[in-house]
């Protein structure tokens, strides 16, 4: 199967790719350890460099590092993490509204937490039926709406008058089990305290009927966590954001994810977003079939763009083995694309949002490798794809917009 010779591309996104050396690796990091020879030769073929998906220093996350690979600069239009998970939820969004970006977890009598991701509950059926009895819940004249997204992960989004948009955090952070939720009244100001309280309100009484939930009941007997409370974090109010074609005009751009939450942020930004049952947000989802999508997809788009998770989640769990694993797989569908496509009029591209190191289980600031190939592309002298070797090609310091800019410029 051969694409049309006009000018195509496809750019991968592996959330959280950057990594620190792994004393197990020899020093090396996952991405450095890992067997990819087509990724090897397309980086040698082409230029490369350690990007800034922001700026240098600059922390993101994956909605910010997103946002910035795909051409924009946040600082001008983010109002929150939540506002994103709203719209990936297919929530519409009101003026006044306050979102939250939540996740079911497990918490003990005394809300100390016990797992952020009640282990990562995936049932469909399960989190449908616990969503069921809370969506819609009123308080003191507010309505809270509540809907799925990717495994563990939910939207919350309160509705009424007199509320404010930026609320603490209640969960307590990444590799925090065994502290307390957060209660975001305390020390709030009297601007926030409304909505804090409503907000507090609404999950202690979530806790309340979730408790014995015959989910709950059934998770227990069968030895997995129970999902007994959200923790919610990055409010914010409604965010609308100029289409992509305003600055690139005619561009017809695709993206291929089964994380929820990145197919709502490129359709915010005037992309399509095509996901299937199979493309998960979790460690194992349908490479090839993503690869295969995609290579459909550039019949009719311009840019393709293609999302992998689980390097990010490998390294929020301190799995450097299965990270390098997962870069293997990546590795596969670009060998899938070179095989299939004309390499005379094809780019090819692989980055990442943010860096997500395995020993720190957190997202960090260091920059994060990047090759572009393609038939017309300027050569370096970086020959491996890993973080130490790409410090000296040509991409080097460009920032995730400026990255999008330079393949908007060789798309003409």
């Amino acid at each position: 199967m051969n694409i049309s010779k006009s000018k195509k591309a496809i750019m991968l996104i592996s959330d959280g790719l950057g990594d620190r050396p792994i004393p197990e690796f020899g020093g090396k990091t996952p991405l450095e350890y890992a067997h990819k020879p087509t990724i090897d030769v397309l980086c040698d073929q082409g230029c490369a460099g350690l990007v800034h998906p922001y700026q240098a220093g600059a922390r993101c996350g994956t909605d910010w590092g997103h946002l910035c690979l795909f051409g924009y600069n946040p600082e001008q239009y983010y109002t929150g993490r939540g506002s994103i998970e709203a719209a990936s939820a297919g929530i519409v969004l009101y003026e006044g509204d306050v979102a939250f970006r939540g996740n079911f977890a497990t918490v003990d009598e005394g809300l100390k937490v016990i797992d952020r991701r009640a282990g990562r509950i995936s049932e469909t059926e399960d989190i449908s039926s616990l969503l069921s009895c809370v969506d819609g819940m009123e308080i003191d004249g507010c309505k809270f709406i509540v809907k799925p997204l990717t495994e563990h992960r939910l939207a919350l989004v309160i509705n009424g008058k007199d509320l404010y948009g930026k609320i603490k955090d209640t969960d307590p952070g990444t590799a925090q089990e065994g502290a307390v939720v957060k209660n975001p009244v305390i020390g709030c100001n009297a601007q926030e305290r409304r909505t804090a309280e409503l907000l507090w309100k609404f999950l202690q009484e979530t806790y309340k009927r979730w408790q014995n939930h015959p989910v709950n009941i059934a998770r227990k007997q069968k030895g997995l966590l129970q999902a007994n409370f959200i923790l919610t974090r990055g409010s914010g109010a409604a965010m609308v954001l100029p289409p992509f074609q305003t600055q690139f005009p005619g561009v017809k751009v695709a993206c291929v994810a089964g994380d929820e939450t990145i197919v709502g942020i490129s359709q915010m930004c005037g992309f399509d977003g095509y996901t299937q049952k199979d493309f998960t947000g979790s460690f194992e989802t349908n490479y090839l079939g993503k690869a295969a999508l995609a290579l459909k997809l550039m019949e009719k788009y311009d840019l393709v763009i293609v999302h992998v998770k689980a390097t990010d989640l490998c390294g929020h769990d301190n799995l450097p083995d299965k990270k390098a694993s997962v870069v293997e797989k990546i590795d596969e569908m670009f060998k899938y694309w070179v095989s299939n496509t004309d390499r005379n009029s094809t780019y090819f591209v692989m980055t990442a949002d943010h860096s997500t190191p395995c020993a720190y289980r957190e997202h960090s600031a260091d920059p994060v490798p990047t090759f572009f190939y393609g038939p017309d592309v300027r050569r370096d002298s970086v020959t491996f794809y890993g973080e130490r070797s790409c410090v000296l090609g040509m991409l080097n310091n460009y920032t995730g917009a400026q990255l999008m800019a330079t393949i908007m410029d060789y798309l003409g």
